[in-house]
């Protein structure tokens, strides 16, 4: 062994000399090399970043080694004295002595695990993947479209999947069946387009193999994608997989702040009982900081109607700065993007909903509405796509704070605000006639449980499509359900108006 390779391990080997000597063997940090040479995927940055999450919470220790272009591959001399390799490349045209130490290292009976593209990972050696993996690699469905990983029922008390949920990721669905007799599946995704293998076992010449189709860049940032991953290491190499433990302790709760803020908001009032003729009316209310709080609902990273998608997104920058100066003046902040939860576990903003002190909840005051003034029974898409899950995440351009909190949950969140004190509650996201009236967490379920809600007008969207009642266009049909929500439920605010009272300018 020699280079940058020699190095790396000779550091480790210094280190692991200062362990105890019972901890030299079994349970001294696992050795694992990182293959990369991904460039599509980003490989280089993703191994990087779980490079630094594994070492920070499991025992282990690794060498990332990175492909200079599609023919250089320098390093590989880190297989030679690995407990584990981690492959992560694409067509590869790697030859003569460096395809060799990757096959010698393969043919040596040592524990992979491969991820995504490792099924066409070198371009000379494409016969790897039935071989070795027990794969069968044949191109991907449709880009852009969200695959949804479950756990196979059968397969569910396997070591690599403790602690495993299911992962949704915007990687394209790769076609991988039929695999080989002999692998073991262990988790199965679908897309609009197909359902295939995404996750199995399997030994060749007695080590064990590990193979997920998943592995887009998002992917690992998802922490039931890198809890997967590093499973996968610990039992390929024979080691035991610990099992998950959730925290006793709740994570500290934001530092409570004095004094109080003027917003501004707008309702409907009913002048003359029953006539059904409401005006517009305008008033301001005192907040405590203290005793207010603001949802983000159901902004997600993407919908599956692609103009929903499109105003998400556009809403997303405009709603960062808000959720900046409420921080900043003491309001709490709960993300709520749901059906996302597995993507935060472990997060101490989701642990910090999760362990607040449960509470009896109270009996739901009645609150009786008449119809929404739009048809959305189509599902409100005005851009014609079919409806499937397609949210794997909240929009990232919307950053979380160290004291936010995460949670899709109406019972979790009122328990943290109950813990916090927390009355008033200023509501933004999508989409007004759906998640942001009839999520347990949103308008409805809120009020009726007794906090004062707010509505921020401007940061939310409607799923309508203008060619169904009362044909109008989509902002007006926005605006129909802002202004039934006024009448019936609560007033509204704008962006503008949270800046100004939390002492920000709009921009």
């Amino acid at each position: 062994m020699s280079g940058n390779a020699r190095t790396a391990w000779l550091f480790l080997g210094i280190m692991a000399s200062f362990l105890p000597n019972e901890a030299r063997s079994e349970d001294r940090p696992l050795k694992i090399c990182l293959v990369s040479g991904s460039a599509e995927y980003r490989s280089d940055e993703t191994l990087a970043s779980f490079k630094t999450w594994i070492e920070a919470n499991r025992a282990a220790r690794c060498v990332l080694i990175k492909a200079k272009g599609e023919n250089d591959l320098p390093g590989l001399e880190a297989l030679d004295d690995c407990d584990v390799a981690l492959f992560f490349t694409r067509r590869l045209k790697i030859d003569g002595e460096q395809l060799a130490r990757v096959k010698k290292y393969v043919e040596a009976g040592r524990p992979i695990v491969g991820v995504r593209t490792a099924s066409h990972g070198f371009q000379n050696w494409l016969e790897y993947d039935k071989l070795v993996q027990g794969g069968n690699y044949q191109n991907h469905y449709k880009n852009d479209v969200t695959t949804i990983a479950r756990v196979d029922k059968k397969a569910a008390s396997h070591p690599v999947l403790r602690g495993v949920e299911e992962i949704s990721s915007r990687g394209s669905l790769y076609k991988t069946s039929p695999l080989a007799n002999d692998t073991h599946v262990l988790m199965t995704a679908s897309s609009p387009q197909g359902t295939e293998p995404s996750a199995w076992t399997r030994d060749y010449k007695g080590a064990r193999i590990f193979y997920t189709s998943l592995g887009a860049p998002g992917d690992f940032d998802n922490a039931s994608f890198r809890r997967l991953l590093a499973n996968a290491l610990f039992w390929t190499a024979r080691r035991d997989v610990p099992e998950p433990k959730r925290p006793d302790s709740q994570p500290a709760l934001r530092p409570k702040q004095t004094g109080s803020f003027s917003l501004n908001m707008r309702t409907r009032v009913e002048a003359f009982k029953g006539l059904g003729l409401f005006d517009e009316a305008t008033l301001t209310k005192e907040f405590p900081a203290a005793e207010t709080a603001i949802i983000v609902c159901d902004m997600w990273d993407k919908h599956w109607c692609s103009g929903a998608s499109e105003r998400c997104g556009a809403i997303a920058l405009k709603m960062e700065p808000v959720l900046k100066a409420a921080r900043d003046r003491g309001v709490q902040i709960v993300h709520a993007p749901s059906e996302c939860m597995t993507f935060y576990a472990d997060t101490p903003q989701r642990l910090r909903a999760q362990l607040a002190p449960k509470i009896e909840s109270s009996k739901p005051l009645a609150i009786s509405e008449p119809p929404l003034p739009i048809d959305d029974s189509d599902g409100g898409c005005d851009t014609g796509e079919p409806s499937y899950r397609a949210w794997t995440r909240q929009q990232p351009a919307l950053s979380i704070g160290e004291f936010d909190a995460i949670s899709d949950n109406g019972d979790e969140i009122r328990n943290l605000f109950r813990q916090l004190g927390v009355k008033n509650v200023i509501i933004m996201g999508v989409h007004t006639n759906m998640c942001i009236l009839n999520r347990t967490f949103a308008i409805r379920s809120m009020t009726r449980h007794g906090y004062r809600c707010v509505l921020a007008r401007d940061l939310t969207d409607t799923m309508y499509n203008p060619a169904r009642r009362p044909f109008v266009p989509h902002d007006a049909g926005t605006s129909l359900v802002i202004e039934h929500i006024e009448k019936f439920w609560c007033p509204s605010t704008t962006s503008g108006e949270l800046l100004e009272a939390f002492g920000k300018k709009e921009k």
